[in-house]
């Protein structure tokens, strides 16, 4: 394959990115004018759980220092046992608190979200890696891809974004642009064996352009 075809490759990525943004922003805007959560969205009340948590451990201390004032008042002996009481109250109030937490963090997305993940996600792999990647193509700019494989590598928020777009594993797209922009002929089985396993389509293009010429 000739440099046009992996261009043509490119913007066909291009174009199917672009056009989830258009499609996520129309939805997006489409919930916010028609205001109707309740078809599209879950509506997400507030949580005052924490605050009630609060609230009965502080109501709790209150009534054990009130049990131990009224104690110190009575004629006769009146232990409290301290420790354990406070203990228990303690445990029973972070065990609370870890469990609102957990349970906040385990709330499923709405759809509202998810639309929004989605056009974050496709705009990051088409700024930082479709646009950069065509220029570098066009311009036979082996630095360039090379700069792409390294942010593959060590960007973690690129290539998890890369990955969860479908574009394709991130460790062997970069592995592929290496393999290109150091092709000597002795490297053509290192090649087909990364075509093997590669699924991105405009890397498959690249590498393919070497070992058929």
């Amino acid at each position: 394959m000739g440099r046009d075809a992996v261009l043509d490759e490119i913007d066909r990525r291009i174009k199917r990115l672009q056009a989830e943004i258009d499609i996520a922003e129309e939805r997006l805007r489409y919930l916010e004018e028609v205001g109707s959560p309740s078809r599209y969205n879950v509506i997400r009340r507030d949580d005052y759980s924490l605050y009630y948590l609060v609230l009965m451990g502080i109501w709790i201390l209150l009534g054990f220092l009130s049990l131990i004032a009224v104690g110190h008042r009575l004629p006769y002996s009146f232990n409290l046992p301290v420790l354990p009481y406070l203990l228990v109250t303690l445990v029973v109030i972070v065990l609370s608190v870890a469990y609102y937490w957990l349970g906040r963090r385990a709330e499923p997305k709405t759809p509202m979200d998810e639309l929004e993940e989605r056009e974050r996600l496709a705009r990051l792999v088409l700024s930082r890696f479709y646009k950069p990647l065509r220029e570098a193509v066009e311009k036979d700019d082996r630095e360039a891809m090379e700069a792409l494989a390294e942010e593959l590598l060590n960007d973690s928020l690129l290539a998890g974004a890369v990955e969860r777009m479908g574009e394709g594993d991130p460790k062997v797209m970069a592995y592929s642009l290496y393999l290109y922009t150091r092709f000597r002929p002795e490297l053509e089985g290192e090649v087909r064996e990364a075509l093997s396993s590669l699924g991105n389509g405009p890397m498959r293009a690249l590498l393919s352009g070497l070992i058929e010429g």
